[in-house]
């Protein structure tokens, strides 16, 4: 059987290794595809289980030096987050100790005169200090080269050790074989300083970068925090009992109080408010009557409610949206993998450019030609940083799917986010996306109006099973009283009518209510009521043949609408409405947006044909398609980018690319200036990547001395500063 897991990978350090790990794991057999990005190692593997086994996989990967976690998602986050704080420790703990080193060399190497020592004697010391910086304060960057040379890859860790080891060992025999004999200026001293300088920044660097790094993944980590760890459930014994979220059941009663989190979706069982703005992104408080869906995530603001579980565990929206932002972030953008297969060769291209300085300056000749060469070899192999091409991509992609999530904007992965942001049209369904998606009245004529008329609708209308009956029962409700109301009838298509007080009320369509009777000056406003809302549906309540009220009701726009067109228009985007509703209807909407592009009575597979059309009419559109995911999904899976607005239960992730949480179609704008502004943050970090490696390497290779040149110490926080730049640009997407 075929399966897609997403594991996590720790100890990865740039891109190289990345290339080498995708590479190893991809050559297992058994293995169809896999992913790997170095933002948290976030690895995507799909393989056959009767070929391979997981644990297959992880025994590759260790051999590597690196580490896989196996287990579920919730014990792969704990060991991810153990991980990331022992390492964020030991970074510190080795920086401090390596600054430590440093400064003592330093201090020995320009003041020993002062210090009463001589000069063998300092250089003893500075031995000493860097012997400690080597072997403890480098000494995981040695294991990994090592463990990866066995295999012949090549990563930034083979770069700082070589460097480092270079150095060291070099000092080291300079010291017990060359003694004191004087040198040129530059080279006056050995390089035992620049070991403990090298390992200064090299870890300085890891940490601002490590810091940083965890920052973009704060989006995902608050998801997760959404979930309570505990709830109150109804016992076996009718009380509300404690219980770990792990242990609850369909169809179990769960008590939420203020300010607790839903564990589970489900119904309310009363009247609720609750609070969902992190799922939905919406900030107001919604109410949730006794039958409607509560999703989990969201918290309670009002008085304690029971709900009833209906989906549990990883079935929960909340489990959902938290997958599919995990899976998003481990996706790979096409522009990365160009950067991927640089990255693959970056290092052995750097090892061989090192080589060559050290060659070149060594056979040109002069005074300390070997020397000059193993400076310079010592300066390539360092400033050089594939980290920068590695985090440019994944760094930003992180970020940005992080920031859509806390919008309520659910982006399947990097491939949809880039389109979203070089999309030319889009194709909208109207209904529930332009359109409430629910009958609403949105007008009223009364021709006699007091509460009790408006008491007996709502309870007359309360035993209708017309979608309509609805739209009456919210804008009335407030007057529900309990009526008796006898001989009910409801005529399918036409309305309902009912007898209270000896007297025979109707509630529907002409054809219902039959000729009616109003007062003549009333007339007029019954005509003009009937021509303004030609194109709606028109409600008759009457007592007898008297008209008492005419409703029109519609599905109205969101309000939101007409904003969102227009910001799409002004970003270069051209917009198309389709329904399967009367023509007239979608005219009259289209006009009220400022849309051109529109059709009426279409079928779903009239809306794919349209869509197939856009795409295929030689223009090269980029053509996304917005619906609600279900019944608009052969339009939707046409479409370059297929949008899904969804609302409460009738989330359709397993359908779009995009999820659109919550009932505002604007945050499809929010969308695609997002992808735009992340595809500028991208392109940005690659130019940044390329112009540093492209600029620095021939300084370092000593292209320019002695007019222009840098020492191996500044070298390495060059490297470092230059993968701290690219992180921290990829962090401005949240602002």
């Amino acid at each position: 059987m075929r399966i897609k897991e997403t594991y996590s990978i720790t100890g990865m350090a740039c891109a190289g290794c990345v290339a080498h790990v995708q590479d190893a794991i991809s050559k297992l057999k058994g293995v169809s595809y896999v992913e790997v990005t170095l933002v948290e190692g976030r690895t995507v593997v799909e393989y056959d289980t009767d070929l391979i086994i997981p644990e297959e996989i992880k025994r590759v990967v260790d051999a590597m030096g690196y580490r896989l976690l196996l287990g579920d998602p919730k014990t792969r986050e704990r060991e991810q987050k153990r991980f990331e704080r022992r390492n964020l420790m030991s970074i510190r703990i080795r920086l401090i100790v390596t600054v430590c080193m440093s400064v003592l060399m330093m201090l020995v190497g320009m003041k020993h005169d002062a210090l009463g020592m001589g000069h063998h004697t300092a250089q003893i010391i500075q031995a000493v200090a860097a012997t400690v910086v080597y072997f403890f304060c480098a000494w995981g960057y040695h294991v990994r080269t090592l463990k990866q040379m066995r295999t012949l890859s090549f990563t930034m860790d083979t770069l700082i050790s070589m460097s480092i080891s270079v150095a060291y060992f070099f000092s080291l025999y300079r010291l017990f074989s060359l003694g004191d004999e004087t040198l040129s200026s530059v080279f006056r001293y050995s390089y035992f300083d620049v070991v403990g300088m090298i390992m200064s920044f090299v870890l300085l660097g890891k940490l601002l970068e490590e810091q940083a790094k965890s920052r973009t993944t704060d989006s995902l980590r608050r998801l997760i925090d959404l979930t309570p760890q505990t709830a109150m459930v109804m016992g076996d014994r009718g009380e509300y009992e404690e219980m770990a979220i792990e242990d609850i059941k369909i169809g179990d009663r769960v008590l939420i109080r203020k300010g607790d989190r839903v564990p589970v979706d489900g119904v309310s069982e009363g009247h609720g408010t609750f609070d969902e703005s992190s799922i939905t992104g919406e900030s107001l408080p919604v109410e949730r009557m006794v039958g409607t869906p509560v999703l989990s995530g969201s918290v309670c603001v009002g008085a304690p409610v029971v709900v009833v579980a209906h989906k549990v565990g990883a079935d929960t929206v909340l489990s959902r949206i938290i997958e599919t932002v995990r899976q998003a972030q481990a996706s790979k953008a096409p522009i990365q993998r160009i950067a991927d297969k640089v990255s693959g060769v970056f290092v052995p291209v750097i090892l061989g450019l090192s080589f060559l300085a050290f060659i070149v300056w060594g056979l040109a000749g002069g005074e300390d030609a070997w020397l000059h060469g193993l400076y310079f070899g010592i300066t390539t192999l360092v400033i050089a940083c594939p980290c920068a091409l590695g985090l440019a991509t994944p760094t930003a992609i992180t970020v940005a799917i992080g920031a859509a999530s806390e919008k309520g904007i659910l982006i399947r992965d990097a491939v949809a986010l880039e389109l979203l942001g070089k999309v030319t049209d889009i194709v909208f369904d109207k209904t529930g996306t332009l359109t409430s998606g629910l009958p609403t009245v949105s007008s009223v004529l009364w021709t006699v109006e007091t509460d009790e008329y408006k008491s007996l609708l709502v309870s007359a209308e309360k035993h209708s099973s017309h979608p309509l009956s609805g739209a009456l029962i919210r804008s009335f409700g407030k007057y529900q009283k309990d009526l008796h109301i006898i001989d009910f009838v409801e005529t399918p298509g036409k309305g309902i009518s009912f007898v209270f007080n000896g007297e025979e009320y109707r509630v529907g369509n002409k054809g219902l209510v039959g000729e009616i009777v109003c007062k003549p000056h009333e007339e007029p406003s019954v005509k003009e009521f009937e021509q303004r809302h030609s194109l709606s549906t028109l409600v008759y309540y009457t007592r007898g043949n008297r008209l008492l009220g005419l409703f029109a009701i519609e599905d109205e726009v969101l309000a939101d609408a007409s904003k969102t067109i227009s910001e799409l228009k002004a970003a270069g985007v051209r917009v198309h409405i389709l329904s399967g509703d009367r023509t007239e209807r979608v005219e009259k909407i289209a006009s009220q947006l400022g849309v051109d592009s529109f059709r009426g009575n279409v079928l779903p597979e009239d809306k794919k044909t349209y869509v197939d059309d856009l795409r295929g009419d030689g223009q090269k559109r980029i053509v996304a398609m917005i619906g609600d995911g279900i019944n608009d999904s052969p339009a939707l899976a046409s479409a370059d980018v297929s949008i899904a607005v969804a609302t409460g239960a009738d989330v359709a992730m397993d359908v779009a690319m995009v999820t659109i949480m919550g009932a505002t179609v604007e945050s499809v704008v929010q969308a695609v200036h997002l992808s735009r502004r992340t595809s500028k943050i991208i392109k940005q970090n690659f130019f940044w990547a390329f112009v540093y490696n492209l600029t620095a390497l021939p300084i370092a290779a000593g292209l320019f001395y002695p007019a222009l040149f840098i020492s191996p110490m500044w070298a390495a926080g060059a490297m470092a500063a230059s993968s701290v730049c690219v992180v921290m640009n990829s962090l401005r997407i949240k602002r």
